[in-house]
């Protein structure tokens, strides 16, 4: 299965080396150009992480074409979510996405949605991984916004509460 991402779920990931998730749960990730260069640009621990799924299992696509009705919905959402939920628009593919603006232009465009936390979840159900607390946890401890809330919920829809 393929599926669009934005680039805040591949940062995430990789902050904790937890990349290899996405290839084992989807297969392939389709990222538009955009998001391929804020990907570039990092020049933290996760740059190298991120370089060698580029080289793998992550595909970048062509431009996506920038219908009305995404352009409507997608106003006041940055340039990267604006690709990625246009792609998506698009392909019809699930789009992997945690910003909060683009996770509202997403719903007005009745597109199939997931985050982070979302992934981590399918990951603990499909055996993968063993709990969701403690990644989530240490995505924060790394500098990636996670509110007390998002934790607790996952940590109880995970069965670790």
């Amino acid at each position: 299965m393929s599926v669009i991402s934005d680039t805040g779920p591949l940062i995430a990931l990789a902050k904790i080396d937890h990349l290899h998730l996405l290839e084992q749960l989807f297969n392939r990730v389709i990222i538009p150009p955009i998001v391929y260069r804020e990907l570039l640009a990092k020049v933290s621990i996760e740059a190298d992480r991120l370089e060698q799924v580029l080289t793998t299992f992550v595909q970048v696509s062509e431009h996506p074409i920038l219908a009305s009705e995404v352009e409507i919905a997608t106003r006041g959402v940055d340039a990267g979510e604006r690709e990625a939920l246009a792609l998506a628009h698009t392909t019809r593919l699930l789009l992997l996405i945690d910003d909060r603006l683009g996770r509202q232009a997403a719903h007005r465009l009745n597109l199939s949605i997931t985050g982070t936390t979302g992934i981590l979840l399918r990951a603990k159900n499909d055996g993968h991984i063993a709990t969701v607390r403690i990644l989530l946890e240490q995505i924060r401890e790394s500098g990636y916004w996670l509110s007390d809330e998002l934790i607790t919920t996952a940590t109880k829809m995970a069965g670790e509460a």
